[in-house]
């Protein structure tokens, strides 16, 4: 909803005003009405860098909400360090408690101290499992540690020389104390009082849930059950907040400074229509039959001068009505709506809509086919690992090698655990993880959860733009057949439909909303980010919270939302070659070809109007707008248009052109008054 307001505030900014109208066709040779493309602000004639900047401003806002909008509220897991803690005396600690500690202590010289042992020891001491005083660390190898040891249940095994020591101080008291500097000897420890030392005579376990549905099976080195808790990011919730308060002040803005005033900016071809008949100096005389964006007859004036305007100096061959050279383009005045004659013959075959686009239709394609063979490609290569990976689950279960539990449980859950199913926050598989407690991970969690989507959004307003240009041509090309009312926003009455809540037909619309809404959820569970929050408040005086991105994504997901994207492709390469037939010109929000239709329109009647033939002049056929009766158009004829010399007569009813475009003229001047 919010984007779709921006984007009718920002036609609002591309659309030309009445009074650029006559300009932009003279100087620029045509523009295109009924589109919020940003290059139509290069056609204007006043105040371009201030349309520019608000342009820039909607957009700038709009990011935000691609971006943040999605991330501001969500789920994250929640892990807390374990509060049950039991203790097991024993008269010395077996080899395998002994071979546990060495591996650890190996890790410990050649590196720093790890979060666990520093927490065993604090949990011998205090009866309270804490990594408050241990190293903080911003690898990613540091968060899997935690994620270890939030178990349901610290087991802490120690020699019984050790028992006057146990849970005998407090966190604050312990800080910074009982720490071993001296390795020396068969087995040093990191931590040690008395002759007690850690890992010699102390050791913990973590004994945590194995996910089976009894709730009394403990294994050890287990991982516990995790805890879901809603977060609320508030450095994006103030972002997106300040851009939409922007967003809002600025439209309430254009709202109340519009009341009371004349509508001046053209949104439908059925703007540019009425405009031109209430300015008749907006008309193109001559062109009735040239269709859009198609080559146009000029009228240059020349300014001699001494530099390459010499005696004996022929005339330029090239251009049209060109006197003497045209190298020097400052002594050269250009008129692209000179009212020449441009007789066209009068047939039915149109070019497709990718003819007319021109260029902007390379790079749509380019995009188009970039990311559907990128998301193909992913689709693929998910495929492939997903059948690897379920032939490994037959062969090893098959053969009775792998793990009792896991085959039991079956393919399905092992492949969901692997590549999870529709994505989200519980069916999700990871792929890796971003630096922890890092705000450039915050960024690009935002940037990959939504990246995909503002990819999308882009390709979604290149649809539209087609489907505005296609809508716009289909209702242009029932005129010829049928007469109707225009679509208006400039003026109302009876001879107008005011109907410009939607840009887009209802039945050509909605579909689209309801298809790009399902694809912006699957490419949000396509692939996102999965927040995972570690809390100890266990020392009041130095609480720790950790939290960390891990990439997440789905493969139902990314295969459905491949199939939709090859949908969307498809549906825009059959838009590419849409093409109407009939004689009517081709509009395609061509403002030029609008103009050239209106050149014998006098009003608007409550049955509409109709386009047609209308009648035989001096030398061409006439063909255009009446409200009146029109003829059909004859094949194979010159239509050239109605120009201002010409003084012909109508084959209706005999009145002299001349004395009709005086008497309309007046009536026009009469009625815009």
């Amino acid at each position: 909803m919010i984007l779709g307001m921006s984007n009718t505030y920002q036609q609002l900014i591309t659309s030309l005003s009445i009074k650029e109208l006559r300009w932009v066709l003279s100087k620029h040779e045509d523009s295109r009405v009924g589109t919020n493309s940003p290059f139509n602000i290069n056609h204007k004639q006043h105040k371009k860098l201030q349309a520019w900047l608000q342009w820039i401003l909607l957009v700038g806002t709009s990011i935000p909400v691609h971006f943040l909008a999605n991330s501001v509220i969500g789920p994250s897991v929640y892990f807390q360090p374990p509060t049950n803690i039991t203790f097991e005396a024993l008269e010395e600690l077996s080899s395998s408690d002994h071979s546990s500690y060495d591996s650890s202590l190996g890790y410990d010289l050649h590196g720093s101290e790890i979060p666990g042992d520093r927490a065993c020891w604090i949990a011998f001491r205090t009866g309270k499992y804490s990594i408050s005083q241990s190293p903080l660390h911003s690898h990613y190898g540091y968060m899997s540690e935690l994620e270890y040891w939030t178990g349901n249940e610290v087991h802490v095994r120690y020699a019984e020389p050790c028992e006057p020591y146990r849970e005998t101080t407090n966190i604050q008291d312990l800080r910074g104390k009982e720490i071993n500097t001296d390795f020396s000897g068969d087995r040093p420890t990191l931590f040690s009082i008395g002759d007690c030392g850690f890992g010699r005579d102390v050791v913990c376990y973590n004994r945590g849930y194995n996910g089976s549905d009894d709730d009394d099976e403990y294994v050890n080195d287990g991982v516990g059950k995790e805890k879901c808790r809603l977060s609320v990011r508030m450095s994006a919730a103030l972002i997106l907040a300040g851009c939409l308060i922007v967003k809002a002040i600025y439209m309430l803005t254009i709202v109340l400074r519009g009341r009371k005033k004349i509508k001046t900016k053209c949104l439908t071809f059925g703007d540019v229509i009425a405009a031109s008949v209430l300015d008749p100096s907006l008309q193109i005389k001559n062109e009735c039959m040239v269709n859009a964006f198609d080559g146009h007859r000029h009228l240059v004036q020349h300014t001699c001068h001494p530099k390459h305007c010499r005696p004996g100096i022929e005339a330029s061959a090239t251009g049209d009505s060109i006197g003497h050279c045209q190298k020097c383009k400052r002594f050269n005045t250009i008129n692209y709506a000179g009212d020449l004659p441009h007789p066209s013959i009068a047939i039915k075959y149109k070019k497709s809509l990718i003819a007319n686009l021109a260029g902007n239709a390379v790079v749509q394609m380019g995009i188009l086919m970039l990311t559907s063979c990128a998301m193909v490609g992913i689709s693929l290569m998910l495929a492939v690992y997903v059948g690897a990976a379920a032939e490994s689950f037959q062969y090893e279960c098959t053969k009775s090698r792998g793990e009792e539990a896991m085959c039991k449980k079956g393919l399905s859950h092992y492949l969901k655990y692997q590549f999870g199913y529709f994505g989200g926050f519980e069916t999700a598989a990871a792929v890796g993880g971003l630096t922890m407690n890092s705000m450039m991970s915050e960024f690009a969690a935002f940037a990959i959860s939504n990246g995909a989507q503002l990819l999308y959004s882009v390709i979604y307003l290149l649809l539209i733009y087609n489907f505005t240009l296609i809508s716009m041509e289909h209702d242009w090309g029932k005129l010829e057949r049928v007469r109707s009312r225009l679509r208006c926003t400039l003026v109302e009455g009876e001879g107008f439909k005011q109907s410009y809540l939607l840009q887009l037909p209802k039945n050509v619309l909605y579909p689209m909303m309801v298809f790009s809404s399902l694809m912006h959820w699957l490419l949000g569970q396509s692939i996102s980010t999965k927040e995972t929050i570690w809390a100890d408040y266990t020392d009041p005086l130095n609480p720790v919270e950790f939290s960390r991105y891990d990439v997440v994504y789905g493969a139902y997901a990314v295969w459905l939302s491949t199939i939709l994207m090859l949908s969307q492709t498809g549906i825009c390469w059959w838009a590419f070659t849409y093409s109407r037939e009939g004689f009517m010109p081709q509009m395609y929000g061509s403002i030029r070809a609008l103009c050239a239709a209106t050149t014998e329109l006098t009003r608007f009647p409550e049955a509409g109007i109709q386009w047609g033939d209308l009648g035989q002049g001096k030398k061409f056929r006439h063909a255009g707008f009446s409200s009146d009766e029109v003829q059909d158009i004859v094949p194979a004829e010159l239509y050239c248009g109605l120009g201002s010399e010409e003084v012909d007569v109508r084959k209706d009813s005999g009145e002299a052109v001349g004395d009709l475009k005086r008497r309309t003229l007046a009536e026009k001047t009469e009625r815009y008054e």
